[in-house]
Formats: C-alpha cells, sequence, structure tokens
C-alpha cells in the first residue's frame, strides 16, 4: 500500500508530503485547489512522461517520491524482471531537471521509465474520470473477467505457449520459403557445389602456390646462386677444409695465448655453421625442379583458383571452402526437405494443441466468471439507483488463437425497464458509465493484484442516497485493499477512515498548494462547508456529525 507521498517543486506545490493509511480515505478540497495537480505528481512516479513546464520554480529540480508496502508476490517477479533488488518497504522516485532531463529511481537504483511504470502500475491504479471509456474497450472487458477468476497463472500458461506456437509457426513458414527459394536454383546449385568438391580445396593451398611459382620463376638466377655458393665452398680461399685446418691449429697454439684458444674455437663454430649451410643449398638444389612444364602446371592451378575466388565473390580458399559447406547444407536441406517439413508441421500440431487446451480452460473460467459477475453487478446497481437493471456478459468462444486467448467479450447492460440490452461502449450517459466501473471493480478488488486504488471524482453525476450506496462499495472495497478517493460528496468523504483537505494559500507573490490531515473537530466543519458552502449553518454541522457517526 502507499504510505508516504512526497512531492517538491510540482506546479504549485512548493513543499509537501504526507502520511497514508490502510483502509478509506477521502481527499476533498474546492474546485481548483490542487487535487488533481497531487494526482498528476503521483503520475509521474508511476512513469508518465513529464516536460520542464511542471516546475514551479524553472531553476530547481522537482522530486516526486512515494514508499509502498508490498506484500504481493507477483510484484516481485517485476522487480527481478528489471534487476531491482526487491524490498518489502519500497521506494519510488522521480526527478525532473531544470533542463528537462528526467530521472527515475527504486530503493535508490536508477532504472528505466518503462521499469518504474511497469512496477508503479502493478501497486496502484489510478481511476480518473476518462478511465470510464475503458469499460467500452473489450480488451479491459476481458481483464475484468480474467481478475474475478483469477486467472494469472493460466493466462501466462497459455501467453507463454501461444508466443511458442507463433515462433514455431514463424520457423514452418520461413523454411517453406526458403526450401520454395532453395529448389528453384536446385541444379545451379549443385553445379556450382560439384565444381567446389572437384576443386579439391586445401586451406593456404594458393599462397603457397604463389610462392613456389614465384621460386620457380627465379629458377635460373637461382641456379646461377647455387653453383656460386658451391664454388666459394670448394675453392682454395674460404673453402670449408681450410677453415677447419685453420682452427686445429689454431687450437695446437693454445697454450701460448688464451686469445689463440678463442680464435679456434669461433673457427670451429663457423665451420659447423657455414658446413650446415652447404648442406642445406645441396638439398634445396635437389629438390627444387625447375621444369617448366611444372610451372605451367601450377600457373594453371592458380587460375582455376582465381576464377572460383572471384565467381564467389570470396578472398580466401578457406572462404571458399566454407562455401562449399553451405552449398552442401543447401542441398541436403532440399533433399530432406519432405522429412524436415513433416517434423516442423507435427511439433506445430502439438503446440497447437496444448494452445487449445488451454484456450478450452480459459473459456470455461471466464465463462463461471461471468455468471457470478452478473448477480453480483445487478445487486450492486440495484442500491446506485438503478432498480431496474438488467446485466450480461456475452463470453464467445472464436477459435481464432489471440494473445490473451481465443474468446470474444461483450458486456450489455440497460438501466432501464422494457429497454433492450446494449453494449457498454454505446452507453453514453457518464454517470451510469461511472457506477458500473465502481461496481466491476469492486467485484475484482479481491482478486486483483494492486494493492492501492485511487478514485478521482467517480462520484461524478450522483448525490444522495446514491453516493452514500457509493461509498459504502468503497469501504466494502478498502477491506482489501487500500482506497483513496477524491470527492465533492459529503456522503463519501465521511465513509473515510481518514481525510484530507486540499487547498491554496495566497502569498505576496505566488499561490501554493498544500494538503493537511484533518481531526474529527476539522472534519466536521469540512463536511458542513461541502454542504452549505462557505456559511455553515448548525444544521450542516449537524448533518455533518450525523454522517460521522459522532453525535
Amino acid at each position: 500500500m502507499l504510505s508516504r507521498l512526497y512531492i517538491s517543486n510540482y506546479a504549485l506545490i512548493d513543499f509537501l508530503e504526507i502520511q497514508c493509511h490502510a483502509g478509506l480515505t477521502s481527499i476533498t478540497g474546492e474546485t481548483g485547489a490542487g487535487k488533481s495537480i497531487i494526482l498528476g505528481a503521483l503520475s509521474l512516479v508511476l512513469g508518465k512522461r513529464a516536460d520542464t513546464s511542471i516546475l514551479k520554480n524553472s531553476e530547481q529540480k522537482s522530486i516526486i517520491e512515494i514508499e509502498v508496502i508490498i506484500t504481493n508476490k507477483y510484484v516481485q517477479t517485476l522487480f527481478a524482471k528489471h534487476d531491482v533488488d526487491f524490498e518489502p518497504h519500497t521506494t519510488l522516485r522521480r526527478e525532473i531537471t531544470p533542463q528537462g532531463k528526467s530521472r527515475a529511481f527504486i530503493n535508490d537504483t536508477p532504472v528505466s521509465l518503462q521499469a518504474l511504470k511497469e512496477i508503479g502500475e502493478s501497486l496502484i491504479d489510478i481511476h480518473s474520470q476518462h478511465h470510464n471509456l475503458l469499460l467500452r474497450e473489450s480488451s479491459f472487458q476481458l481483464q475484468v473477467i480474467d481478475a474475478a477468476a483469477n486467472n494469472s497463472e493460466l493466462l501466462n500458461a497459455y501467453i507463454h505457449e501461444y508466443n511458442l506456437l507463433l515462433s514455431k509457426q514463424k520457423e514452418l513458414r520461413l523454411f517453406e520459403q526458403n526450401m520454395a527459394t532453395y529448389s528453384s536454383d536446385l541444379d545451379y546449385t549443385q553445379f556450382r557445389l560439384q565444381e567446389l568438391k572437384e576443386a579439391q580445396l586445401k586451406p593456404n593451398e594458393l599462397e603457397e602456390l604463389e610462392q613456389e611459382a614465384h621460386i620457380l620463376e627465379q629458377g635460373e638466377e637461382i641456379l646461377h646462386l647455387f653453383a656460386q655458393a658451391k664454388s666459394i665452398f670448394e675453392s682454395d680461399f674460404g673453402s670449408l677444409s681450410g677453415i677447419k685446418t685453420l682452427s686445429q691449429a689454431f687450437q695446437k697454439k693454445a697454450h701460448i695465448s688464451k686469445q689463440f684458444s678463442e680464435l679456434s674455437e669461433r673457427l670451429t663454430q663457423s665451420y659447423i655453421e657455414l658446413n650446415d649451410i652447404a648442406r642445406e643449398i645441396e638439398i634445396l638444389e635437389n629438390t627444387l625442379d625447375f621444369d617448366p612444364a611444372k610451372l605451367d602446371a601450377i600457373h594453371s592451378r592458380i587460375d582455376v583458383l582465381q576464377s572460383l575466388l572471384h565467381k564467389h565473390k570470396v578472398t580466401t580458399i578457406s572462404e571458399l571452402i566454407k562455401e562449399k559447406e553451405r552449398l552442401q547444407t543447401i542441398v541436403d536441406k532440399i533433399e530432406h526437405a519432405n522429412f524436415d517439413s513433416k517434423e516442423l508441421q507435427e511439433s506445430c500440431k502439438k503446440q497447437e494443441q496444448i494452445v487449445y487446451e488451454l484456450s478450452k480452460q480459459l473459456h470455461d473460467s471466464r465463462k463461471q466468471a461471468a455468471k457470478k459477475i452478473e448477480p453480483q453487478l445487478i445487486t450492486m446497481l440495484q442500491k446506485l439507483g438503478m432498480p431496474s437493471v438488467s446485466f450480461s456478459i456475452e463470453v464467445e468462444y472464436t477459435s481464432q488463437y489471440m494473445e490473451h486467448g481465443c474468446d470474444s467479450i461483450v458486456m450489455k447492460f440497460s438501466a432501464n425497464k422494457h429497454i433492450p440490452q446494449q453494449p457498454l461502449g454505446e452507453i453514453s450517459s457518464g454517470g451510469e458509465l461511472s457506477r458500473v466501473m465502481l461496481c466491476l471493480k469492486s467485484i475484482i478488488s479481491t482478486s486483483n493484484s494492486l494493492q492501492t486504488i485511487i478514485f478521482d471524482e467517480i462520484d461524478t453525476g450522483v448525490s444522495g442516497e446514491i453516493a452514500d450506496q457509493m461509498g459504502a462499495i468503497m469501504q466494502e472495497i478498502s477491506k482489501h485493499l487500500q482506497v483513496i478517493v477524491i470527492s465533492h460528496l459529503p456522503q463519501i468523504a465521511a465513509k473515510a477512515q481518514f481525510q484530507f483537505k486540499v487547498f491554496k494559500e495566497e502569498t505576496s507573490n505566488t499561490t501554493i498548494t498544500k494538503i493537511v490531515a484533518l481531526n474529527n473537530e476539522q472534519r466536521v466543519k469540512e463536511l458542513a462547508k461541502m454542504m452549505s458552502g462557505k456559511h455553515i449553518t448548525e444544521a450542516a454541522i449537524q448533518n455533518a456529525k450525523h454522517l460521522l457517526g459522532i453525535l
């Protein structure tokens, strides 16, 4: 429930803070005092968009903060969904800066506006007069039936399986579309695949061939280099045998000087290294085949590979190999298309059966709930000044899977005897819509996930005994959840356990909206004023006391 509301620098509000309580609370005040301003601020902390026009002082930020006590387990899943730590005593805050930037927080953790909206609206429902128009929407009527039927778990299961069905159907359609496209190009696909298979591709082959071709193209120069090296190694000057003999000679004189020993060692190392180089050159000379026919074969192979790269619009042999694998996959799919298609179709049928069974369960549950709602609503509406009212709910199974089932809901209503019922969407009377909405809210209050509901002048267009009955219904709702009602009617305001008064205060240079909690004596005066105007009469005082039950 809502336990605290704090508002600063919002419209006509400089600073405002109230502590709220469980049960029924009324908020009263003259027209234009600022009751709608308070609701507007509360809407911001529940995720409504805002701009800098709401700032009372354009140089300071506006802060709206509420504290709520959460007992609903469903709301905890929303905290997990938005990665916010759950606390039974939760704070929601909204800040609007002079630059127009908006920041949202839950338990001092920054969150998105969507997260604030989703969590906030799951806790508090603000019902203003224009919300009565929701009665005309079939989606809202469906929500009412599901709330009365406690269908949340069943509906969530249906939605999950329905989305899974859509996913499977999409997969089947995409598969069939792809198969149709692939099949039309099957011959060409097989030709391209066969061409790549016959090429016997190897990773890095092109780079290796190009390197080998480059060597063979320099054949004469390389052979001349080999001969030059051989002549150097075998000549008298600088020959390997001469270096070895010289190393041995210095070694014999090592006892004369340490430098002779070091020179001998260095000559030995040079001999070993040069001898190894000479062997490698000899092996390379014997290995390389400078046959022109081989060079022609390599050039031919390079041309083939380059042609394939160009044809398939890739740059490496590895990419060609991946293309071959892709084409092989397409051909395999086409060859197994009938089997795969049947498998996907069977999966869709099984999933559709699951969705069908859940939709029938929803339909049956809604039918039962509708039968219970009809007499309850009629009884309450009769107490609200409609003795000849008739009301019915049609729940029709359409066999068309939709996001929330297969049902079409039509609520029909007639306020007068011998007047045929008509859909709620065709009712033009605001007073009738208000009373129907209040009764529906009352019926679903015990099962709804909401913890707080705020009625903003839902009593518009009624008075006297009807207003008293509306107050009694709100009292009944407040046994199950916190109810806050903004009203101009003393009969309703008096039904509340707690009452706040909203008023304007004029200062030397501005007007400020304030709100105060009223004690019993102040409540008597406020109710009397609501009945008789500025000049409070003794009769109004007595009536106020009577309404409060303090005579």
